[in-house]
């Protein structure tokens, strides 16, 4: 079922408010896309030299409507491969899910469902929320209930994430970048999984 926007555009309405919320915790967070041949060149090593950061990736997961008020999600099973790589070097990984039914819901107040990457499933997860039952989450296509978080459970796992210097932050993107399933311009571009997650940067 093809969905009525892309992950970019979930993306960019799902971390304004991580962002702010971390800023106001913490009191300085940055958003971050990384590029090899950017984020991850000589130059941005230069500039944050001595700096130090605690590091949450962020993936967005578009939604899909199936019927009425009844919308569809997928976890792919890459994004848990990844988060257990990330894990091995201190970065928690999340999905979050805007529950919306159009690109201009995303202007009006919106719930996001937050999942957990680490230590969860392998296969494929396919997911359905009903928007007309607004105090349900997610669910399973079989119905069971799946575990999703808050907000102040994704600055826990910030407050507890690895501080590295930029230099380690760098390898430690570069080293968990799937090594398979490459966009066309993944190689030039700075190579990486088909699904590229957002980081967000906390420095020390």
């Amino acid at each position: 079922m093809t969905s009525f926007f892309s992950e970019r555009t979930a993306e960019y309405s799902i971390l304004p408010t991580v962002v702010t919320y971390l800023r106001q915790r913490f009191g300085a967070a940055a958003p971050m896309y990384f590029w090899l041949t950017r984020e991850g060149n000589t130059v941005a090593e230069e500039v944050h030299v001595g700096r130090r950061m605690r590091v949450l990736v962020v993936f967005a997961r578009r939604p899909k409507i199936w019927r009425g008020a009844m919308l569809l999600g997928k976890l792919n099973a890459e994004l848990f491969e990844f988060a257990q790589r990330a894990e091995q070097h201190g970065l928690p990984c999340f999905a979050g899910f805007p529950a919306v039914r159009s690109v201009l819901e995303l202007s009006e107040d919106f719930r996001t469902h937050w999942f957990p990457l680490i230590g969860e499933e392998q296969d494929d997860l396919h997911f359905q929320v009903d928007l007309s039952q607004p105090h349900l989450g997610p669910t399973a296509m079989d119905g069971r209930a799946l575990r999703t978080v808050e907000l102040g459970d994704l600055g826990d796992a910030l407050e507890n994430a690895r501080v590295l210097p930029w230099s380690d932050t760098i390898k430690a993107i570069r080293s968990v970048r799937h090594p398979h399933r490459r966009s066309s311009y993944g190689d030039f571009f700075g190579g990486g999984s088909l699904y590229a997650p957002a980081y967000v940067v906390e420095p020390e």
